[in-house]
């Protein structure tokens, strides 16, 4: 990459700018996309990127979907929620009287809200708390808005899709009562503060999260994320992730993606 940065100085003045610290991505990976977003928005280096990135919250958001590679739809891996809606769901619904749930990482609340989908054709939701988080302020607001195209709800079943979203102006509109059932936040999740602030879980989604981070980075995560984790409740990850040696963290994985907290 030209310009009169090098990728060092760049990491280290996004990290005064963001708090997100960009050392504990893998380098060559995200040294790459960001060069390729660098390209083909037209800089001529790291540092007039940089100066973008500080006044142009558009451009902040399409750093942080690029970084990650924001692939977001509803019901995303329907295996995964087959499961889930068959048996995740009514195993806690069975042995918890009320369920705390977090999606983390969730970008625009396709994630969420397909939990929060799910529970009310479980007859449940009202027995749910759902918290939501990503360190993308724009992701976040877009997500409390519930508003989203047709290919973004694909997967979701035919019934539920016309009870619980209107069509209106080419898009579909969530239906207020499952945007009042998800807490949408802020967060860093490399930041240990976070997890010390969080009491026990009985489902914890980081799906297709900490596969960016160097692997030190993902036993970390794995690490604080299982602690949360109240016996008999879940951990569910993406389909490329896996976590090695689960039962370190005193997780038992059922299929390839979801765990159970044994002990």
């Amino acid at each position: 990459m030209n310009g009169n940065w090098d990728f060092i100085r760049f990491k280290k003045e996004f990290f005064q700018l963001t708090g997100l610290d960009l050392e504990r991505y893998k380098d060559k990976q995200m040294e790459r996309r960001i060069g390729q977003l660098i390209e083909r928005e037209g800089y001529d280096g790291l540092r007039s990127f940089f100066n973008d990135l500080k006044v142009n919250d558009d451009l902040l958001h399409k750093f942080y979907n690029y970084l990650t590679i924001n692939t977001s739809v509803f019901y995303r891996d329907i295996k995964i929620y087959d499961y889930l809606q068959d048996r995740v769901l009514p195993d806690l619904l069975q042995n918890f009287n009320r369920l705390k749930i977090w999606s983390m990482g969730c970008s625009h609340g396709e994630e969420p809200y397909s939990i929060a989908l799910m529970l009310h054709s479980l007859s449940s939701l009202q027995r749910a708390e759902i918290m939501a988080s990503d360190i993308d302020d724009k992701a976040l607001d877009m997500a409390r808005e519930g508003k989203y195209s047709r290919n973004q709800l694909e997967k979701v079943p035919k019934d539920i899709l016309k009870t619980a979203f209107t069509a209106q102006n080419g898009f579909y509109l969530l239906d207020p009562a499952y945007k009042k059932a998800v807490t949408f936040k802020k967060h860093n999740l490399l930041e240990s503060a976070l997890y010390k602030s969080l009491s026990p879980m009985q489902l914890i989604l980081c799906r297709n999260v900490f596969i960016y981070f160097k692997t030190d980075v993902q036993e970390w995560i794995v690490e604080q994320v299982a602690k949360l984790v109240a016996p008999g409740g879940y951990f569910i990850i993406g389909c490329a992730e896996f976590i090695n040696k689960p039962e370190r963290f005193n997780l038992e994985r059922l299929i390839p993606s979801i765990y159970k907290k044994i002990g």
